[in-house]
């Protein structure tokens, strides 16, 4: 984004700034690769749409980090992972491709996996339209994208629910009426201790006469592994254990009142069917590839002069196999997976933009329809070795297991004479998995109209609907597992969750802005919503086991013919409120301002799975800033940056309780406090300096609790009760990320060349907000990272070739376990950033 042009291009940011939102950026998808044009000879103008008009950035009184088109490819960005390193006040966590969760400016509780649990505290928007999902931002593949936005601060006046803290926005190219456009690119790709692979991708932009065109774009890459699934065994034994004594209610013949007998099995003598399994089957060397394939189609129909009509559809489809994480006890990215490993992520985005004029009024209408399928399963060893429940559920070492009700319960299990085998058969393997299928959709629509942009005194107004559902399916199984014990309608499944999640909620906004002087600005905020969400299902084991959790909560018989046994969760939240926005500039030069704001964000509530922890209330965030935009040394100099103080207010954090079941509490507050800033330098016409970085203090203000067991949050908080204590670090954020990047173009006999060097540092992470566990699982410690390129051009085709991870650094993108328990926690795993790899890339444009 800091290169020079010699080309003026024939529009400026002033000339499109009174044209539609929408209008405005179909005819900039034809230009310079990501809305940039040329002011000079110095620093390129980028132009942005953060704050649903067309502006350039230097004029926009937000802290908002952009990745223009031109620059993604110059870092060869093609993933989520590739794109938010290069973000510094956005930070993440993950488990693999798919399964990242963004945060801005520190505003973490951890990361959870619970779909049943809070929204993301940050908003993702493709486009015009909200993609924002439960299990994480979308991990779009990067090709034929205008630029990425990460809007930094809560920006819920003009983007709702969701953005907290924040707002990650992907813009695509747009189709071009006015030229024949195509190009395409093909790549290599190898890691140094891993497998190949590579990509193919391509457009094309075909006009339809004066006032149409259609913009299409194809891709598929695939990527090599680099983690080993290496040889194990396994020999699970019977430690101390004891004897059920089953009896049934009168009031709820499913209910059943539990007594248990411990007994010693420990020794050899009581134990005598150890079981050992082993993953022969499954060893396997840089197992962890992904492929990724898909396409996006928009059309462009200009109506008249004033109207243009917008339908895209965009269609992914990644399918990740084998674990992005390593056992360091194991070996340097080495695991031992007893259980298959996948994570298959399809999605469709079916959108329509409608912008036009009414009088002197700019109107936009955009809506979407998004549908997600996630299927994922991943090996739950540990989890078997650790945890009582399958000691008694899947091994023959329970003969005193008979005690039976004289009746069926509320599923059909039950009748007299059921012996030992009937309950406990022996397993040949005995080990859980899980298998998880959600199934997501997003219906939104916004209406929305703005006077024109050169009016002292500006309006956006519009009404926003959105209504988001999951259908969540969690599957703990356990190959062989009788009937007896497995959840009823659902052989061999051990465990289920299967929930019907609603998330709806409306909204109406309006934005003013007004001009004192050419100097002095003002601009207000604020957005009325309400929320409405629901949580309908069954969670839990069958009435066999001494669990509260299951057909011991169920009110209702579930209807014939669905794979729900029964009905243990119907809860409902709903709320309204406001969020606010003020915003003060000042240009003091026509280059250079500084602007203060304050601004208010919010995160709906949600229901909780047990009746007993109730629900869980909205948290809010206030945020403070003071931030300048800067250009010195006639546009050859870009300095700018904000300073933050954000209070974080009725934290929604998701705590394991009792049986491992997750509750969701507004465990206390927080508060974050740092500075962002960026330097770019066009240090000579062929060399560009750029180096941007975020100090964050993240941390707890009051002390979060454990809540009872049963997600209950506990009144008091004596010391024995005490999770995480004022000042603690808040978990998965650096204090410090830092990027920079230089990069050197030169003309070798005639070829355009370059040589780029970029680093990125981030701080170390803790884990989570509980201190029991980060004992047990430490730190992530800072690291360093570098890539490397470069690349010659003539005529329509480029070549490039790239390292990645130059030094080949092992850093920490997330530490992760498998369960609650001492034993999980022990055998923690790391999910690190790539090891050190390279590629090769040959383009051609037309």
């Amino acid at each position: 984004m800091t290169r020079s042009r010699k080309r003026k291009l024939h529009r400026t940011a002033a000339n499109w700034a009174g044209m539609p939102l929408a209008t405005a950026a179909f005819a900039f998808g034809s230009v310079a690769h990501a809305q940039q044009t040329e002011t000079g000879a110095g620093l390129e103008e980028i132009i942005v749409t953060a704050q649903k008009r067309v502006e350039d950035v230097q004029k926009v009184p937000i802290s908002i980090q952009v990745l223009g088109g031109e620059k993604l490819e110059q870092l060869q960005v093609s993933n989520f992972v590739d794109y938010a390193k290069f973000l510094p006040s956005m930070s993440f966590q993950t488990l693999g491709p798919g399964q990242s969760q963004v945060y801005f400016r520190g505003i973490s509780s951890g990361y959870s996996n619970l779909h049943a649990g809070p929204l993301p505290s940050t908003g993702t928007y493709v486009d015009e339209t909200p993609v924002t999902t439960i299990s994480g931002v979308l991990d779009v593949h990067m090709y034929d994208i205008q630029r990425v936005e990460g809007l930094a601060g809560p920006q819920g006046t003009l983007y709702g629910a969701s953005s907290l803290a924040g707002t990650l926005r992907i813009i695509t190219n747009k189709p071009d009426p006015t030229k024949f456009e195509a190009g395409y690119n093909v790549k290599g790709t190898s890691f140094a201790k891993g497998s190949s692979g590579g990509s193919l991708e391509g457009f094309v932009n075909l006009p339809a006469g004066d006032h149409a065109a259609i913009r299409l774009v194809a891709f598929y890459d695939k990527e090599g592994g680099y983690i080993d699934n290496v040889p194990k065994s396994l020999t699970y034994q019977r430690p101390a254990g004891g004897a059920f004594d089953f009896t049934p209610t009168t009031e709820r013949p499913w209910l059943w009142t539990v007594a248990y007998t411990p007994t010693d099995y420990s020794s050899e003598t009581a134990n005598p069917h150890p079981i050992t399994v082993n993953n022969s089957a499954l060893v396997e060397k840089n197992f962890n590839s992904v492929e990724n394939s898909g396409g996006r189609a928009a059309v462009k129909l200009d109506l008249n002069d004033h109207w243009t009509v917008m339908p895209t559809v965009m269609h992914q489809e990644q399918k990740a196999h084998g674990d992005f994480s390593f056992d360091p006890k194991v070996g340097d990215l080495k695991v031992y997976d007893m259980r298959p490993t996948y994570n298959n992520d399809a999605w469709t985005q079916s959108a329509l933009t409608v912008t036009g004029k009414i009088a002197n009024l700019d109107v936009v209408y955009s809506g979407s329809w998004f549908t997600r399928h996630v299927d994922n399963e991943y090996d739950y060893a540990l989890y078997t070795v650790q945890y009582d429940y399958c000691w008694h559920v899947c091994y023959n070492y329970f003969p005193e297991v008979g005690h039976q009700n004289d009746g069926p319960n509320i599923s059909g299990v039950g009748g007299p004479n059921l012996n030992k085998l009937d309950v406990n058969p022996v397993l040949a393997d005995p080990t859980q998995y899980v298998q998880n299928h959600d199934d997501y959709t997003k219906l939104s629509h916004e209406l929305r109209i703005s006077t024109p942009a050169d009016y002292s005194t500006r309006l956006i107004a519009g009404v926003f609907s959105q209504k988001q559902t999951d259908a969540i399916r969690a599957e703990f199984r356990v190959d062989g597992l009788s009937a007896y014990w497995s959840v009823p309608r659902n052989p061999g499944i051990l465990y289920l969750s299967d929930q019907n999640r609603t998330d709806k909620d409306s909204a109406v906004f309006v934005d003013v802005s007004h001009d004192f002087t050419d100097k002095l600005k003002m601009s207000a905020g604020i957005r009325e919503f309400n929320v409405d969400n629901t949580l309908y299902g069954f969670f839990g084991y069958n009435a066999h086991l001494p669990s509260t959790s299951g057909e011991h909560g169920c009110f209702a018989i579930a209807p014939a013919g669905v794979t729900r046994p029964c009905i243990n969760t119907q809860s409902r939240v709903k709320e309204s409120g406001e969020t606010h926005r003020v915003n003060i500039t000042y240009q003091f030069q026509p280059n250079r301002m500084v602007y203060a704001t304050y601004s208010t964000g919010f995160r709906p509530g949600g229901n909780n799975r047990r009746p007993e922890a109730l629900s869980f209330k909205a948290d809010t965030l206030t945020n403070y800033e003071i931030g300048w935009k800067t250009s010195w040394a006639g546009n050859t100099v870009r300095f700018n940056g904000a300073i933050f103080d954000e209070k974080w207010q009725g934290t929604q954090v998701a705590i394991q309780g009792e049986n491992g079941i997750t509750s969701v509490v507004n465990a206390g507050d927080s508060r974050t406090q740092g500075f962002e800033t960026e330097l770019d330098w066009l240090a000579m016409n062929n060399l560009n300096l750029s180096v941007s970085g975020t100090y964050v203090k993240a941390n707890t203000t009051t002390d979060f609790c454990q809540p009872s067991p049963l997600g209950v949050p506990n009144a008091t908080c004596t010391p024995d009760k005490l999770d995480a204590p004022s000042g603690t670090q808040l978990p998965g954020v650096p204090k410090v990320k830092a990027n920079a990047t230089a990069r050197y173009r030169f003309n070798m006999n005639g070829y355009e060349s370059f040589a780029q060097l970029a680093g990125v540092y981030e701080g170390s992470t803790v884990f989570g907000l509980e201190a029991p566990k980060n004992a047990l699982v430490g730190d992530s410690p800072a690291y360093s990272t570098f890539d490397f390129s470069v690349g010659t051009a003539k005529s329509n085709w480029t070549l490039e070739a790239y390292v990645g991870n130059l030094t080949d650094k092992r850093g920490e993108m997330a530490r992760t376990a498998e369960c609650a328990a001492k034993n999980c926690l022990a055998n923690y795993r790391i999910v690190p950033i790539m090891p050190l790899n390279f590629g090769i890339k040959y383009g051609q444009r037309f």
